[in-house]
């Protein structure tokens, strides 16, 4: 029985122990903040040692009867909470594991203290309004000159030129051809589970909730393309991000479903808002996610909500509609939730998801790589190196290999200079990024948001739909886009370009917003808007609302960042042509080193940041991958029972 348990139970009267009603519920003082990063976070852990472990006597023997130092409380609980005794009397266990292993691998770095803030506000710090602008200072710098470059009707259009095209333009969907006799034998089990599922034309038949799981190269997109044309207009291919919903000519699953965004609409539908999403799902009977391992436990519990509100079948899982989730769990878990197989959902409807989520019985997991046939020994040591680092098995000879390709030995190291820099914070990001920007010479444009109130300020822009409260910008910057204005012709959330022009009104000139911003996208495949830039687009602030506990607030912004450098965590689902990779001192976030290095498709196409060999399998000794390989093996013995069953039946 440990302290929380006998005060509860009992009290002490002239030293006799009396019972308590089973009502009461005890405070206990004193109470520290479980900020890992805290100053007291020893002191947090001795008291959940003298509140959960069991002790006798006195109050060192709960340590150990060690001396009491922040090391030694902060280990004593850490290995306390990995006893069964601990996981089954310690409320909220799993996140309390979770917060005393984050202590442990935090490191006493000042610029890792900094990784929560935003790269806005780092770059804020570095920049001054039109710094780097000597030749052209504010008083004489002309914010119109690129208005020279376009006609007065081209301006005009601006503003609506891609909302007008989007509803015009009709976007060229070829069938993708998909030889089925190609097929590996996972992938022929996956399609023949959907097929059997759609022939099936009796009444009485359940939903289909299936989970195809494959590392990159297992062919993951060919099947999603195969299922596609056998099931035609009942089936809606979605993906997690802008960008995987571009490269399998699909749509985000939260515009299909209107999820909601941050802090945004998490309410049921009602009105024109339930009505458009029960069209976009009426004749659907399939519903495809790609990148599912990016979804959390909340935002799963919102699908099985909207799907549930489309139908009007509360009491059916996803509302009677079959789910194909497919992707890989060994990427990074989600921001801001938690993994989808976490044991201790964080609300109501974070405990919807995950129980959704365990409605899942069917499992393929893909393990032929389809690239494997003429490919060099080179790849095929590469895609060997990136299984074992995917697990925290890493060999010493896959460290060696891997600093081959630090840059002091990188022969053509100039080949990277334009490359895409990858590192862990976003202070590191915001560095590079201002640093790249000040080489460019020109004009640096500090573009404010506009704001409905002085509480709009405030708001983060993860409830903001990425925007926002400052941008800088110049001609010639490397940028991203932050939101999916047109997904289908490539302009989504994670698409890179170049900035070509700034477009200001004749009266204006930044700080104030812009009318556009002329960007050039490599991958943009759309309508014309200037038939002399073929790939450029103008991009316009977007207006954003946010509700909070006293109203709505507004912002208007660019959904532009610069892109020179991303956080790892935001280049999760980009398939990169060169990176240049820093992997960063500790793996702070399971699977971090092996999301990083798979950007690429080859050794020979990234440049690697040295690091010790330690680092390199530091991801072994972390919870948070004990955890996730707990699931994978859950899922690899349903998909043993499902190969088995599906075999036997037919």
């Amino acid at each position: 029985m440990n302290f929380v348990q006998f005060a509860t139970t009992y009290k002490v009267v002239n030293n006799e122990l009396i019972k308590l009603p089973e009502n009461i519920i005890p405070r206990i003082f004193p109470t520290y903040s479980p900020n890992p990063k805290g100053p007291n976070f020893g002191l947090y852990c001795k008291y959940q040692l003298l509140r959960y472990k069991p002790w006798r006597a006195t109050q060192n023997n709960a340590w150990g009867n060690q001396e009491p130092t922040d090391e030694v409380l902060i280990n004593c609980w850490h290995e306390f909470l990995q006893t069964p005794y601990g996981q089954s009397n310690v409320p909220d266990w799993f996140d309390k594991l979770q917060t005393v292993i984050e202590s442990q691998e935090a490191e006493d770095e000042p610029e890792e203290q900094k990784t929560t803030r935003k790269e806005w506000m780092i770059l804020s710090d570095l920049n001054t309004p039109f710094d780097n602008s000597e030749q052209t200072p504010e008083s004489t710098c002309d914010w119109h000159l690129d208005r020279a470059n376009y006609s007065e009707q081209q301006i005009q259009e601006m503003p609506t030129w891609i909302k007008i095209n989007k509803e015009e333009y009709t976007v060229d969907e070829q069938c993708d051809v998909v030889d089925i006799n190609s097929f590996s034998e996972m992938q022929k089990l996956a399609y023949d589970i959907v097929k059997s599922h759609f022939d099936d034309t009796s009444s009485e038949k359940e939903p289909l909730c299936l989970i195809i799981n494959g590392v990159a190269g297992t062919g993951k997109s060919y099947l999603i393309n195969a299922i596609r044309n056998l099931l035609q207009s009942k089936c809606a291919v979605t993906a997690t991000t802008g960008k995987a919903a571009y490269n399998i000519r699909g749509v985000t699953v939260h515009s299909l479903l209107k999820l909601p965004i941050g802090s945004r609409g998490k309410k049921d539908l009602t009105g024109q808002s339930l009505c458009r999403l029960q069209e976009s799902v009426d004749n659907i009977g399939y519903i495809i996610i790609d990148e599912y391992s990016m979804l959390g436990q909340v935002t799963f519990g919102w699908i099985d909500k909207r799907c549930k509100q489309a139908t009007g079948y509360n009491d059916k899982v996803f509302g009677g509609r079959s789910l194909i989730l497919t992707g890989d769990p060994g990427q990074l878990p989600p921001v801001a939730d938690k993994p989808l197989y976490h044991a201790k959902p964080s609300n109501a409807i974070g405990e919807q998801g995950h129980q959704a989520y365990h409605m899942f019985d069917k499992v393929v997991k893909l393990t032929v790589n389809q690239r494997v046939q003429g490919m060099t020994s080179e790849q095929v040591q590469f895609r060997d190196l990136l299984l074992r680092l995917r697990k925290g098995d890493s060999t010493v000879d896959d460290w060696k290999l891997l600093l081959t390709r630090q840059p002091s030995n990188v022969t053509n190291l100039c080949d990277f200079e334009d490359s895409t820099r990858l590192f862990y914070s976003n202070e590191q990001v915001g560095n590079y990024n201002h640093e790249q920007l000040t080489k460019l010479e020109h004009p640096i444009a500090h573009i404010n948001a506009r704001h409905s109130s002085a509480l709009a300020k405030k708001i983060s822009s993860d409830d903001m739909s990425g925007l926002e409260p400052v941008v800088f910008l110049a001609k010639g910057a490397r940028v991203m886009l932050t939101m999916n204005l047109w997904s289908s012709v490539g302009l989504c959330n994670g698409a890179t370009g170049t900035v070509v022009d700034i477009i200001y009104q004749n009266n204006h000139q930044p700080p104030d917003l812009p009318i556009a911003i002329i960007v050039e996208f490599e991958n943009y495949r759309g309508p014309v808007f200037n038939e002399n830039q073929p790939l450029c687009i103008p991009i316009i602030p977007i207006t954003v609302a946010s509700q909070t506990e006293i109203g709505f607030h507004e912002r208007q912004q660019l959904p532009l960042r610069l892109a020179w450098a991303l956080t790892i965590h935001k280049s999760q689902g980009l398939t990169l042509p060169k990176a240049w990779i820093d992997i960063g001192k500790s793996e702070r976030t399971a699977g971090v080193s092996y999301v990083a290095i798979s950007r690429v498709k080859s050794l020979a196409s990234c440049v690697i940041e040295p690091m010790t060999y330690e680092r390199l399998t530091s991801l072994k000794s972390s919870a948070n991958l004990q955890y996730r390989l707990e699931e994978e093996n859950r899922l690899d013995q349903l998909a043993q029972a499902t190969s088995s069953a599906f075999r036997t039946t037919n």
